[in-house]
């Protein structure tokens, strides 16, 4: 009994120092979806992350940059056809969110205003 309690303490510890950190090179303050980078464009809707390198943008898939900025991710829905087809891979935005934000991965919400 002594040795399985042993055993089972030095696995939990093993298994906690092992843990993967998945917030690695992330800011720990949760993100306010306010403010971030265009990834991606489809269907009058923008994906915008934050912690990420424009540079990247061009340079790694869409997958690529959602596995490395989760959970700092969010699907926004532009009201305006006029504001969306202004928008471009790569553009630094601020958004201001209407109503709920969907936390899925990546978040889904709409943007209340114009987003500049």
């Amino acid at each position: 009994m002594k040795n399985f309690i042993i055993l089972t303490v030095l696995l939990a510890v093993i298994t906690g120092c092992s843990a993967k950190n998945e917030n690695a090179g992330h800011s720990k303050e949760a993100w306010n979806y306010k403010e971030g980078y265009i990834i991606a464009k489809e269907d009058r809707r923008i994906l915008v992350v934050r912690n990420t390198d424009v540079k990247d943008i061009k340079k790694k898939s869409v997958q690529q940059i959602l596995d490395e900025v989760r959970p700092d991710a969010i699907w926004i829905e532009v009201k305006n056809q006029a504001d969306y087809d202004s928008f471009a891979v790569g553009d630094k935005v601020s958004v201001t969110i209407d109503g709920v934000v969907n936390q899925s991965y990546p978040a889904q919400t709409s943007a209340a205003k114009e987003i500049v």
